[in-house]
């Protein structure tokens, strides 16, 4: 029953997790940027292509850098650019380059930065000609460390960078790629009127798909004619995940995008069902009916809420679970009605996250899953296991998980009392939650009562 004490003789004591702190992001990511750093290293020690006949290579260097820059300065509206860091996610800026090495540049990655900042800029040779931006700017912001300032993660940002080498270049366009995380930035010559124009209608962009916000249900549907796609639009990172199936296999496809004037472009278009999807354009948010009026590739479309989605994965629930192996967190409990953390776990003393673990124990003959409360210990610098709600689930044909609580592990502080109760009885609703896969480090347990309350999971 519901708060009976489950006591066995491996499972209820006071755990301490081996790993004191969980990142949002996999330990890939380091190996990654070790493997960057080692391959600039002996891209160092590479040399260049031979210079012409009579030709010193410093001069040649010289020179290209001095035509790199010529070009940078000869464009009297500046060069709007649109910046993919290696995290994700796409931002516009709008730069005017100046002879003196100083540049004034506008960016959409928050509504401050639509304010003009001047700063400055090099072109060095490193391991290839490069533009540096060498004073803190709005391109630096993205690689701040401090999750406080864009929301990245602690140490790296957005995995984004403000060192540059130029990778392809034409009268029109400049491609660079970032020189530590490997960004790709894309400048393309201005016009008069992007130099107006260009961030204020981006802006106003990003203000329509704010709308999204009203959105009270977790589903969000995209149909196009005939076709239907359910959507997961990740406005904070600017990341789009298209759900669809191939035949009887589900599918995601996942890519950034970054803010148009009248709309959002993907870095990379999604296929399917004969659908192909670059843009969405001339986007309006229709508050009447509680939806967004769109064109893609010409052709008119919606996106609206739904309380389920276009097609169950009836497989996905148990595959699963019965993965099992580590657990999974959720950094706040249960979204409700669109608000994150509906029972504020986070204002719990000590709450650092929730931890999912599948087929956590087996009790009285019933094998259980566990909801542990993972705290803060004394120190400040581990995690401690110390009480959780224990729940047997049951898989439905039509691919529904249903959890029946059997009761709670350890002692739960009084003063937790009230929002785990609430997470309990949310978590022991009898019609069930959908698994939705929206990555292979992310997923979301889904109310099938209404698709109005999910539990968002990360590994």
């Amino acid at each position: 029953m519901p708060g009976t004490s489950i006591s066995t003789a491996c499972r209820p004591k006071p755990k301490r997790l081996s790993t004191p702190f969980r990142p949002i992001r996999s330990n890939m990511k380091k190996i990654f940027l070790l493997c960057l750093l080692f391959t600039a290293a002996l891209t160092a020690c590479q040399k260049d292509e031979g210079p012409a006949p009579g030709e010193r290579p410093e001069e040649r260097l010289s020179a290209a850098l001095s035509a790199y820059k010529a070009q940078l300065i000869s464009s009297p509206f500046g060069w709007k650019a649109t910046l993919y860091p290696e995290g994700g996610g796409g931002y516009n800026f709008m730069f005017t380059f100046k002879e003196d090495d100083r540049v004034l540049m506008t960016s959409d990655i928050n509504a401050s930065a639509a304010t003009p900042m001047e700063t400055t800029y090099r072109l060095k040779t490193m391991q290839r000609p490069s533009l540096l931006f060498d004073t803190y700017s709005y391109l630096h912001i993205l690689s701040d460390p401090d999750p406080d300032v864009i929301g990245g993660d602690v140490g790296a940002g957005k995995y984004s960078d403000f060192e540059f080498s130029f990778t392809e270049v034409t009268p029109d366009v400049i491609t660079l790629t970032g020189n530590i995380m490997g960004s790709r930035m894309v400048l393309t010559r201005a016009t008069q009127a992007d130099a107006e124009s260009f961030i204020a209608g981006i802006t106003a962009s990003a203000q329509t798909f704010s709308n999204l916000s009203r959105f009270t249900s977790y589903f969000r549907r995209l149909t196009i004619g005939t076709n239907t796609f359910d959507l997961n639009l990740d406005l904070n990172n600017r990341i789009i995940t298209f759900m669809y199936f191939e035949g009887d296999v589900a599918r995601t496809f996942s890519t950034s995008f970054s803010y148009t004037a009248g709309g959002m472009l993907l870095q990379e278009p999604f296929a399917a069902a004969g659908v192909s999807i670059l843009s969405f354009d001339a986007v309006q948010y229709n508050a009447a009916g509680n939806l967004f009026n769109l064109t893609v590739g010409g052709a008119a479309a919606t996106i609206q809420e739904a309380a389920r989605p276009v097609r169950v994965d009836v497989q996905a629930a148990r595959n699963f679970h019965n993965a099992g192996s580590d657990y999974w967190a959720s950094p706040g409990g249960f979204t409700i009605n669109g608000v994150p953390d509906a029972h504020n776990l986070r204002a719990l003393p000590n709450f650092f996250q929730i931890g999912y673990w599948a087929k956590y124990d087996v009790f009285q003959n019933r094998e259980y899953d566990l909801l542990g409360f993972l705290l803060l210990n004394a120190a400040g610098n581990a995690l401690e296991l110390t009480y959780g709600i224990a729940a047997a689930p049951t898989f439905t044909s039509d691919g529904r998980i249903v959890y029946s609580v059997l009761g709670t592990l350890g002692t739960i502080p009084e003063s937790h009392r009230v929002a785990v109760t609430a997470t309990l009885q949310q978590w022991a609703d009898t019609q069930g939650y959908y698994l939705i896969r929206t990555s292979e480090t992310t997923a979301d347990l889904v109310s099938a009562r209404d698709g109005k309350a999910w539990l968002p999971l990360f590994r």
